[in-house]
């Protein structure tokens, strides 16, 4: 059985001595793979990875069946060298893992020096009112990362949440009613408990800027949904764009099949349908002929919890 070196060792030789024909023949998998990516994503792939030689030379030869070509960062729009490997399925979930881990740490560090830049102009500013460390709750002087313990956040998050005039004591009285509302074994959150605690992190930070007025509307079905329709709009145009979205013949059906934008869609597609269920207001909507309507709706909706209300832009439906 042939080792990894003796793989690539053979495949150097051949990209040497063989045809592009050639090459086709001998490694059909990894040109299977890279026609799809050509018919999927068009002129989203780096100039250098059109040629077949190319391609193959850097990505390698296609490991076995249960490998297929993954993105090492989901959120790229482009294959191109150094941006995709060869995967099974437990490592690209595993990959995953530890790229959302990765990514939620850079954006908390982000935030952090926000919150750090914003204090210090809050601070130089004449007349400002304190953003300092301590502060006044359940009539005790703490601080601020205890504020954030107790509200479940990260404490850089308080610079969103906290402006000036709002005081630790509502933050948490609100902070009950996101107890109230979230429900953790809700069948449309992610399976993976790592984004599913992101998910709910977010929406804590989310509610906390929600008017007290909306607050047990602002649920976190609807802040899911809120997130999912505009990427599984933003998907579905992508696909129709590339007349993918309604494919003609096996080909073009293979690469709607293989392209990020569709995975993402119906990966997105079910969990939505069944959040939609638990909202009266939005049950009778269809995921298929009202996406668009659907999504101005509920930014219109998001806008108003936030700050309040105002002119409403109605929707109006075909019967």
């Amino acid at each position: 059985m042939a080792t990894a070196e003796d793989s690539k060792a053979i495949l150097a030789g051949d990209l040497r001595d063989l045809s592009t024909q050639e090459l086709h023949r001998k490694y059909s998998a990894e040109a299977s793979v890279h026609r799809n990516m050509l018919i999927a994503r068009g002129t989203g792939i780096a100039p250098q990875w059109r040629e077949f030689k190319t391609f193959v030379a850097e990505v390698g030869v296609k490991p076995s069946s249960e490998h297929t070509l993954v993105l090492l960062n989901r959120y790229e729009r482009t294959y191109g060298p150094g941006r995709a490997k060869w995967m099974t399925a437990e490592e690209q979930a595993a990959h995953e893992i530890e790229f959302d881990r990765l990514r939620a740490e850079k954006q908390r560090e982000e935030q952090l020096l926000m919150h750090q830049a914003a204090a210090t102009k809050r601070a130089s500013t004449p007349g400002a009112p304190s953003f300092g460390q301590f502060t006044p709750m359940a009539g005790k002087h703490v601080a601020f990362t205890d504020v954030a313990k107790k509200l479940a956040i990260p404490v850089a998050a308080l610079s969103k949440t906290m402006p000036a005039g709002t005081s630790a004591d509502e933050l948490v009285k609100r902070s009950a009613v996101v107890n109230e509302l979230i429900n953790d074994q809700a069948t449309w959150l992610p399976p993976d408990p790592a984004r599913k605690a992101g998910f709910f992190e977010a929406y804590r930070i989310w509610h906390l800027q929600v008017q007290p007025q909306f607050g047990r509307a602002a649920t976190p079905t609807f802040l899911f949904l809120y997130i999912a329709l505009p990427v599984m709009k933003q998907c579905r145009d992508e696909l129709m764009d590339m007349d993918l979205w309604n494919p003609l013949g096996q080909r073009a059906m293979a690469a709607r099949d293989g392209h990020v934008s569709w995975k993402k869609y119906t990966e997105f597609m079910p969990r939505a349908q069944v959040a939609l269920m638990e909202i009266p207001i939005y049950a009778t909507y269809s995921l298929l002929s009202d996406l668009d309507a659907l999504c101005e709706r509920i930014v219109v909706a998001e806008k108003r919890f936030r700050e309040g209300p105002q002119k409403v832009i109605h929707t109006h439906r075909a019967a």
